[in-house]
Parts: structure tokens; C-alpha cells; sequence
């Protein structure tokens, strides 16, 4: 048959909790089983260590805030050093996203270079939108057109097809 161990009961709460019935239960049990007495008196002493511990009240040594407000302003005066780790700590982030954006930048350069050809004066260029539609334009000599001469000449080229 199984036997009911007062460790669960020990372990619930401490000793000075314990009701009497409780008491009773466990001065029963710890004559029969060896284990739980050894629990016991454990849990017993470290009952009265806790309470000569918590009765004893100790005494901060003379002059101990003086010293310690001392040292916390001493801290306080004295002068940091240059903090180039520290500088470099907080702008780590920005530096390897800006070292980021230049690789980025610089492998879209590499490889879109490549496909562009070089337009001279004079030449058709072609203007792609969304596959819907190209147009070609011409460069014109006038320098600079009004919008309704560049709708002109789309609509024109576009009335050609």
C-alpha cells in the first residue's frame, strides 16, 4: 500500500503555519518513515536558522553614506574619456546601412550599364509604357517644346499608325 509523505505538507508551508492537526500528522509519520524525518528536521532547522538570521539586525559601519555619496560624486566629476568605442557603438547601424546602400547602388550601376545605348541628336527614341503603347519621338531642334507641341506630336505619330 502506498504510504502519504509529509514532504508535499513541509514543502506547502512553513512550520510556524502548520496547525495542529498538521503537527500531529507529521510526529506520526516521521516515527514510521526515516526519509520524511530527515525532511523534517531539515525543514526545522532552516526554520530556526531563518529566524535567527531575521532577529539580528545589522548596522551599517560609521560614516558608510559619506563615503559612498563621496565616491558617487568623484564619479560624477571626473571626465569621461574620448569615447571613440562609444561613438562608434551608437553609429555602427547607420555606417553598415550607408555601406549597404553604396554596394546596392554600385552593383545597379554595373549591372544595368550594359544595356543602355548612347542617343545622338537626331535620332528616334522610343518610349515604352507598359507594353499598351510606344511612340517615337524625334529630337527637335528648338530647344525646348510647349506641352502641346510634345501632345501634337504624339497624337500626330500616333494618327500615322
Amino acid at each position: 500500500m502506498k504510504e502519504n509523505h509529509i514532504i508535499k505538507l513541509l514543502e506547502e508551508s512553513p512550520l510556524g503555519d502548520l496547525s495542529a492537526a498538521d503537527l500531529e500528522t507529521i510526529q506520526s509519520h516521521t516515527a514510521r518513515c526515516a526519509g520524511c524525518l530527515r525532511a523534517y528536521e531539515a525543514s526545522r532547522t532552516s526554520s530556526r536558522l531563518l529566524r535567527s538570521r531575521a532577529s539580528f539586525i545589522v548596522e551599517p559601519p560609521p560614516f558608510f553614506q559619506t563615503r559612498v555619496m563621496a565616491a558617487i560624486r568623484k564619479k560624477n566629476l571626473e571626465p569621461e574619456p574620448l569615447g571613440l568605442w562609444k561613438m562608434w557603438l551608437a553609429a555602427r547601424p547607420l555606417v553598415a546601412s550607408l555601406a549597404m546602400l553604396v554596394v546596392m547602388l554600385g552593383a545597379l550601376t554595373f549591372f544595368t550599364s550594359g544595356n543602355q545605348t548612347q542617343v545622338q541628336p537626331g535620332d528616334p527614341v522610343a518610349i515604352v509604357n507598359d507594353d499598351l503603347a510606344q511612340w517615337v519621338l524625334y529630337e527637335r531642334d528648338d530647344a525646348e517644346m510647349t506641352y502641346g507641341q510634345v501632345l501634337t506630336d504624339i497624337y500626330d505619330l500616333d494618327a500615322e499608325r
